[in-house]
C-alpha cells in the first residue's frame, strides 16, 4: 500500500510514499497543511498513544455531581419532580459520549527533530495501517541501504562507518549486517588513511 487516508471529526490526514519521501498532508475545517519527510528523518520507532482531553472527562463527572446533589437535595426536601436533576444528567452523559468520541489512539512514529509522525491505529481499520507503516518501513530501509550501505575505496573511512552505524542503530539493517559491511570496509578502505596532508 502506497497510500493511506484517514478522516475523523473533521480532520483529513493523508499520507502517501515517493521513492525517498513520504508526503503527509493535514486538513481541519479547510486549513490544509503539507509536508514532505525524507527517509533520512524517519526514526522508524513506533509506539502506542492515545490523546484524550481529562478537562472534558473531569467537567462531565463534576456534572453527574451536581445531578447527584439535586436529586438528593430533590428526595430531601420532599419534592417529586426530578426533572432539574435528570436534565443535568442527560448533559453530563452528553459530555460523557463527546469524551469518548473524541479519543484518539495512534501509532507513533519518531522522527529525527524530536518530532513525531501519528497515524490514526484503526482508521479505516486495523489492518491497513499496520499494513501501510510496514510499507513505509520496508521503503525507507530499501532506499537507505541503496544510499548509504555502499563502500566507496574514495570516500573517507569514518564517514562510511558512520553511515553503518547510524543504519544500525534506527533499524534499518541488522546487526549482522553491520558486521559484514564493517569487515568489508576495513578490508576496502584504510582506516588510517588521511585526507589533508602527508601520512608517515
Amino acid at each position: 500500500m502506497e497510500e493511506l487516508r484517514q478522516t475523523k471529526n473533521f480532520t483529513k490526514r493523508d499520507y502517501r510514499l515517493s521513492e525517498n519521501k513520504l508526503f503527509y498532508n493535514h486538513s481541519k475545517f479547510g486549513n490544509s497543511n503539507e509536508i514532505d519527510i525524507p527517509f533520512e528523518n524517519i526514526e522508524g520507532e513506533k509506539v502506542s498513544h492515545k490523546i484524550s482531553n481529562n478537562n472534558t472527562l473531569f467537567f462531565s463527572v463534576l456534572v453527574y455531581i451536581v445531578a447527584i446533589a439535586l436529586f438528593i437535595s430533590k428526595i430531601n426536601n420532599g419534592g417529586d419532580d426530578q426533572s432539574v436533576s435528570l436534565f443535568w444528567a442527560v448533559i453530563a452523559t452528553i459530555i460523557l459520549a463527546f469524551y469518548w468520541f473524541n479519543r484518539d489512539d495512534f501509532w507513533k512514529i519518531k522522527l529525527t527533530d524530536n518530532n513525531y509522525l501519528y497515524i490514526h491505529k484503526n482508521i479505516p481499520n486495523k489492518e491497513i495501517p499496520e499494513n501501510f507503516i510496514n510499507s513505509l518501513i520496508s521503503k525507507r530501509n530499501e532506499y537507505l541501504k541503496e544510499n548509504y550501505l555502499i563502500i566507496d575505496e574514495n570516500l573517507d573511512y569514518q564517514s562510511q562507518l558512520s553511515n553503518f552505524k547510524w543504519l544500525k542503530s534506527i533499524g534499518a539493517i541488522s546487526k549482522i549486517e553491520f558486521e559484514e559491511k564493517y569487515l568489508e570496509l576495513k578490508a576496502t578502505v584504510n582506516p588510517r588513511k588521511t585526507d589533508i596532508g602527508f601520512g608517515k
